[in-house]
């Protein structure tokens, strides 16, 4: 891809904007950036001077423990998600932000920002819109990993991912690409690389998806989501009042 900060398209959560909105949003862009995969974007208490959008590619969020030997994933980031708005008010994170694949991400300075709100506060509310979402799908997340068993966390997780990616223009109802390991997985889920191998067995042989070489197949939606006991409605506040 070539996206440069003129040419900037919006999709995902950013598509709630408004063409007027985006308009304004793409002008505080500065650069689009790469980060390989695996590589730590930002750690936790990190002062930040730029809020950043992704374009392409997949960021986890992991809160570290006190000495940095154990950390625990709270969130995924998928193609038109702002990884890290919420950082703008405050300058830093109380988390990690790491690349799992290669990722590009356009960058978007807080003084831009600022300048850009106080002219444009419907735009400033309609940014903090997204931040309510964004903390909205972390408090799925500590449901599915403490209210669900484990086949159901999975296949929560999974179509999860299904309806965001879906959002982006990057899944249907037949599947979408997943570059995770079963240790990303794992640590999504709140489970062990084993236990989630056998969960992904469990799921497959009861017809409901496939999880193979990077890529999710989806052969009964429905089903899929009766075991993960997948309700979407936390990715839909807001939508009534899109464009505010």
């Amino acid at each position: 891809m070539n996206d440069t900060p003129q040419t900037l398209t919006r999709r995902g959560m950013a598509a709630r904007l408004t063409d007027e909105q985006w308009a304004e949003v793409r002008a505080c862009c500065s650069e689009i950036r790469s980060w390989p995969g695996r590589a730590v974007i930002s750690r936790k208490h990190d002062p930040l001077d730029r809020s950043l959008l992704l374009v392409e590619g997949l960021i986890a969020r992991h809160v570290p423990g006190p000495d940095r030997a154990l950390h625990e994933m709270v969130a995924l980031e998928v193609p038109g998600d702002f990884v890290d708005l919420h950082s703008f008010p405050v300058g830093t994170l109380d988390h990690d932000v790491t690349a799992i694949t290669d990722a590009r991400l356009a960058v978007l300075p807080h003084d831009r920002l600022k300048e850009m709100m106080d002219r444009r506060p419907d735009v400033a509310l309609a940014l903090w819109a997204l931040t309510v979402v964004d903390a909205s799908i972390h408090r799925y997340w500590s449901f599915r990993v403490g209210a669900l068993r484990a086949t159901a966390r999975v296949a929560n997780l999974l179509c999860e991912l299904q309806s965001r990616l879906e959002m982006a223009g990057l899944a249907d109802g037949s599947g979408f690409d997943l570059p995770l390991t079963q240790v990303d997985l794992s640590e999504a889920c709140g489970l062990s690389p084993v236990h989630v191998n056998r969960v992904i067995r469990e799921l497959r042989e009861a017809g409901h998806c496939t999880v193979k070489d990077g890529r999710v197949t989806i052969c009964d939606l429905k089903a899929l989501r009766r075991t993960g006991k997948y309700d979407p409605s936390f990715l839909e506040i807001g939508i009534q009042r899109d464009g505010l």
